[in-house]
């Protein structure tokens, strides 16, 4: 079976490339880090004018239907552009949470007309997929006050202690000291959560492991290119470095690790919203495991690749590093999908 993107969704790839690399060419994205979210907002207006953030939202509820796939050939452009918009935590992770596990309507409409969501996570809640985690039938619930790249004025959005999915009203928080300028962390009074345990709670996590090894997968194209970029024009003992047979390597192997990463996100993308849901949460966490130690293996062997200039402030390279440890620690964690794939293995599924 060969799978390939079709061409609306290739279609759909390439305005949101030319949309995305047109407002950055010019506003860099580093500017968010001080701009008071000047960037941002300009930004998550375009994505809600060409429809981009409410991909998830069903038609009845003001969105187009999209699939997870459409989402995600929206975030991997986002990630390769570094855009600093809050894209997987709200237009696919609540998203899919609002959609699957019973949110209420009116949510699913304010989100298709461009209203942020942040999903609530918190670090204390144990590994959700762990034979002991909440996923399992006796794992604990807890309570959550972390917003996910939050922005001004969005709802948070949890899984409520009877499973349903909940939208709160977000009063004044504090921020995180978080390793990411360009997603933030924002710190609320905690709210009481569950455990996904239900298949569609289930369902909703693995479309946001989905969306997040998009957004790294983005994240790793990006430093390849601008890696092998620099190799072609950096010139040493007059030669271009990319001549060299150690740099060579250097970028076969980054190259190698976004294909892999590419091929599993999209196959994980049609998996997390149609295949049955044990299938669906084994193929998302191989992807998001893959992807976010992929994304930032590739985000650190391109600063290799760039010498001097990529360890400086003056140069994006850092920050793509940062958003790619972000994204790969969300959602349980980068252990999270790991001991998911680790049971598996011990029960011979």
């Amino acid at each position: 079976m060969r799978f390939a993107l079709s061409d609306d969704q290739q279609f759909l790839q390439k305005v949101t490339d030319e949309v995305v690399g047109q407002a950055l060419a010019a506003t860099p994205a580093r500017s968010a880090a001080t701009d008071g979210g000047e960037l941002r907002a300009a930004l998550w207006s375009t994505l809600v004018e060409l429809d981009l953030v409410a991909l998830l939202v069903p038609v009845e509820h003001g969105g187009p239907g999209g699939s997870l796939t459409d989402a995600c050939v929206v975030a991997e452009v986002l990630g390769r552009h570094l855009a600093p918009v809050p894209y997987v935590g709200t237009a696919i992770a609540a998203a899919a949470l609002l959609r699957f596990a019973g949110g209420p309507p009116a949510a699913l409409a304010g989100l298709a007309a461009g209203e942020p969501y942040s999903v609530l996570l918190d670090q204390h809640l144990a590994d959700p997929d762990g034979p002991d985690g909440p996923d399992g039938p006796d794992g604990p619930d807890g309570s959550v006050s972390i917003a996910f790249d939050w922005v001004a004025g969005a709802r948070g959005v949890a899984l409520s202690p009877d499973g349903v999915a909940t939208t709160y009203e977000l009063a004044a928080g504090e921020e995180v000291d978080d390793v990411d300028l360009l997603h933030r962390l924002r710190r609320f009074d905690p709210v009481p959560a569950a455990a996904p345990r239900g298949d569609d709670a289930r369902r909703a996590r693995a479309m946001a492991w989905t969306g997040a090894a998009a957004l790294l997968t983005g994240l790793a194209d990006g430093a390849l290119a601008t890696a092998t970029e620099y190799a072609r024009q950096r010139h040493q003992y007059q030669r271009p470095i990319g001549s060299f047979q150690a740099v060579q390597h250097l970028c076969a192997d980054m190259l190698v690790d976004v294909e892999t990463s590419r091929s599993m996100t999209y196959g994980a993308s049609w998996a997390a919203e149609h295949a049955p849901i044990d299938e669906a949460m084994r193929v998302a966490a191989a992807a998001k495991a893959y992807a976010g130690a992929a994304a930032v293996r590739v985000c650190e062997t391109s600063i290799q690749v760039l010498g001097g200039i990529g360890v400086t402030d003056e140069h994006d390279a850092h920050l793509r590093l940062r958003t790619a440890h972000l994204h790969h620690a969300a959602f349980g964690g980068p252990d999270a999908p790991m001991l998911l794939l680790a049971d598996r293995i011990l029960e011979g599924n």
